[in-house]
Parts: structure tokens; sequence; C-alpha cells
């Protein structure tokens, strides 16, 4: 394709509407995705009896023979995080005035906000429905099988692009404001899963689970470098920016005669699209592996390993690649002439100039993009038959960033029939998530539900983590046996 800039005037309807529908189309794979149950958390990791705990750990085995995770009522969860606010930090009371104020009113001073902000601010959800999961033991050995949908999402927000919105280019004058911690990655698939663990010996178990994906729809932003120099005398600004941003998406672009983007027509809006057609979508294949052990160093000391998602998806089908190179400078505009302009004349050429700075090329090439790899490291001191306190480390890479959480927890076996988990868990910059487990079994049917932030029911407006997950299974055959490798 040839290079193309957008435009405004004449075209600048045209080119909003190519914003708002691309914009509407992400939303629409994101809202699909965010029904689904979220990705799991670490309070379950020591929950041994739940056959979903082997979703962390491939070389966990169940207390039972067999179970059934009941279709869209096995996973039931909901999950989303960030590392720098809460919803404190953006609406509160004022100390001045008897009312709710946000962050933005003027008699709160803007730096009590920035100061809260890391260098690089993360948020987003996971998401994980399965569609249908079982599990049958043979003689030493387990075996699961799952098919589930599947969505990630982080989002990466530089510190500096909230100081120059909030604050604009004068905190940055003579130095360059960097953005090149911006990004974005939207991961929604469908994964199907064949796992198995086996006792190599008394001590040590072993597990993996191998995965092959299909990928529904994927934005992501690659290859970026982007700065603002503001010149001090001038006060002119100089972006150098450098990036792509990926797309696999159910939409088609539609060009002028100039080969300039002219809109974005989602396959959603054509009558006669059969949505199967997406959710069915094979073309973007990938491939995954989890792996996991289980080593009991003694009868009351028990440690434990695994690597969740290790693998990736070629996305070959709708796509699109979007890139921007350049150093483009702003010399500004006359506000006596904005408030004089009655017709919009100076308005719109001033947005044609600006949107002429912005020279884009795009392709229709093949890119691969990382699941997001996590790996647990943990240990567990048995106190009795009942009672056993546990420590897990989760680290997750993701596009070349770095997050880190750690789970203390105390779990109860009370009888067969019942067991608890209460977590405290260090994450994304907060440490006030206090998590709790319940399974309950009655005859072959299986209730749990777990929080690692049991208190966003009670403080939601200071939380930074969300999370519930709740769901039913069918288990048989309980194997006593089982709690002594345990």
């Amino acid at each position: 394709m040839s290079p193309y800039k957008f435009q405004y005037k004449t075209k600048k309807q045209k080119y909003t509407a190519f914003v708002t529908r691309l914009l509407a189309t992400a939303l629409f794979v994101f809202s699909v995705s965010t029904t689904l149950s979220a990705q799991n958390n670490n309070t379950i990791y020591f929950m041994d009896r739940l056959p979903q705990s082997s979703l962390l750990n491939p070389s966990f085995q169940p207390n039972y023979n067999y179970y059934i995770g009941l279709p869209l009522l096995s996973s039931m969860n909901v999950n989303a995080g960030t590392n720098f606010v809460s919803f404190s930090d953006i609406i509160f009371k004022s100390s001045e005035m008897d009312s709710l104020i946000t962050f933005l009113h003027p008699s709160h001073n803007i730096d009590d906000f920035i100061g809260k902000l890391n260098e690089r601010n993360y948020l987003g959800p996971d998401m994980h429905l399965n569609l249908l999961r079982v599990g049958v033991r043979y003689r030493d050995m387990f075996f699961n099988f799952s098919v589930s949908e599947r969505m990630s999402m982080r989002a990466s927000l530089p510190k500096d692009l909230f100081v120059f919105a909030l604050k604009g280019n004068e905190e940055f004058l003579d130095r360059k404001a960097d953005f090149s911690n911006l990004g974005a990655d939207l991961n929604y698939y469908r994964e199907f899963a064949l796992g198995a663990s086996y006792p190599l010996d008394e001590r040590l178990t072993l597990g993996a689970t191998a995965k092959l994906l299909f990928g529904k729809g994927n934005i992501s932003i690659s290859d970026h470098d982007i700065n603002l120099y503001t010149d001090p005398e001038s006060y002119n600004m100089i972006l150098n920016s450098r990036f792509t941003v990926n797309m696999s998406m159910p939409f088609d672009l539609q060009y002028d005669e100039d080969g300039n983007i002219e809109d974005i027509v989602p396959h959603f809006d054509d009558e006669d699209y059969n949505f199967a057609e997406f959710v069915f979508n094979n073309q973007n294949v990938g491939m995954a592996l989890d792996l996991g052990a289980t080593y009991m160093f003694s009868d009351e000391i028990t440690f434990y390993a695994s690597v969740k998602d290790l693998g990736f998806i070629r996305w070959k089908n709708n796509v699109y690649n979007i890139s921007m190179d350049g150093e483009y400078e702003f010399e500004g505009f006359d506000i006596a002439e904005i408030i004089n302009d009655e017709d919009d004349q100076y308005i719109d050429n001033l947005l044609d100039s600006i949107a002429d700075l912005f020279a884009f090329t795009d392709t229709q090439n093949a890119f691969t993009r990382g699941l997001g790899t996590r790996i647990y490291l943990g240990g567990k001191y048995q106190l009795n038959e009942m009672l056993n306190f546990g420590a897990l480390s989760r680290s997750e890479i993701r596009g070349g960033n770095f997050m880190q959480a750690l789970t203390l927890s105390a779990n109860a076996d009370f009888t067969r029939w019942l067991s608890t988990s209460m977590s405290y868990s260090m994450m994304n910059n907060s440490y006030n998530n206090l998590g709790m487990g319940l399974g309950i079994r009655g005859g072959p049917i299986q209730f749990y539900m777990l929080s690692d932030n049991i208190n966003t029911l009670f403080m939601p407006h200071r939380s930074q983590n969300v999370n519930l997950w709740f769901g039913l299974n069918l288990v048989f055959g309980y194997n006593r046996d089982l709690e002594m490798i345990k």
C-alpha cells in the first residue's frame, strides 16, 4: 500500500468515523471477551482439592478419579487490576467543601495525583472460560482435556504522558517527554488443551499441558519509541515517533482513489455476515505449553514450580499493520484567531496542518505475538493433617515488561467435603489484598468460590485489584491415598 496521511476538513468526518469504528470494533471484541471468566488467581494454587488448581500447575492431581467441569459453570470469574491508582484517587471527598470532586478539580493539587504514578502504569483484565473440561485417572497418571475461550489485555501508560496531559509541555522545556512505555496488547483466542501428570517416584511429580490455539482478534503495539521535545525559546514541539500497530480484527479498510484510508467497515455491519465465521475462525494458529513440578522434600515441606502459557499465535487473517516513523514539528496556534474564527476556517486549516504532520504507512503482513508467560514458584509447610501454610511467587513476562506478585496463605481441609484458604497478596504495587477460598462438596457436586481480594467487596473505592472466581464440578471417586503426596 502507498503511504497516506490522515486529513481533516473535507475528510474530517470520514477520519472521525474511521477512528470511531476502529475503537468500536476493538471495544466489541473486548466486551465479548470480558463476559468470560477471568484468568486464574493465586489463592487457588494450594487448594489442591479443586481440579482447577491444575490450571496453574499441571503436575497437580486432584483427590478424585474423575471429574467433569459443568459447561459454562465450572469457571466463572472476573479479574482486573492496575498498578497505579484506585477509584478513590479519581473521585474523592473534598477537604475544602462538602462534596465529591475529581483529581482535576481546581481546589486539588494535581501534583498529589502525579506523585502516585509509576514510570510504567499498567491496567487490564485476563479472561478464561471453560467451554468443556474433564479429567480422568489411569493408574498413576491423571489426564485432563479442556476447550476454553481466553482473552488477555494489557495497557501500559507512561508517567510523562499524564504529566504532559495534565500540566502541559512547559514541564518539559529543553528536555524530552518520554512516551516510549506507551503500549497495548489485546489477545482473544480459543484454546484446546490436553494435559497429563505422572509421579516419577514418591517425591517428584511432573506435569505438562499442550495447547493448540486459534486466534480471534488481536491489537498490539510493537517497535515503539516516542518522545516529545519542547524548544525553550520558541515553545515549538518536536515529536520523534516510531511505532507499529498490528491488528487482526473482523473489519475491512476502505481506501479512496488516492490510496488514503477512508473508512473502516466492521464485518458485523453486514446483514449477511455469519457471526460463526468470527467465532469458529481457525486461520490464526498458535501453540503453547504449560509445565509443572511438585517435589515433596519431607513429610512436612513440599516445593512447587510451574510455567504457564509459554507460546505464541501467528496472526494471518484480516491483518493490518499501521506504522509511523519520523520527526514532526508543531509551531502552535494563535488563540486570538481561534476566538474570532466564526466560520471555523482557521480551525479547519489548523487541523489540516496538524494532520499533515503525521504520515502513516499501512501493510498487511502476518505477525506473531506471545501470550504473556507466567512463572510460579512456591512452597508449603504441612503443620498437621488439617492445616498447611503456603508461599507463592508469580512473575509475568509480557512484551518485555515484568510484573511480580507474592501470596502467603493458610489452607485447611476440615473434612472430605470442606476446604478453605485465607491469603494475603502483594500485587500491582498494592498491599491490601486479603483473599479467601472456599470449596464445598455434597455428593458428586463440588462448589467453590475464591478471591485474591475480598476487601473489594467492602472497600471497592480503595482497591486496585478486582477478583472473584466461582464454579461447579462433578467429582467422583475420592482417593484418600492422594492426601499423602500433597
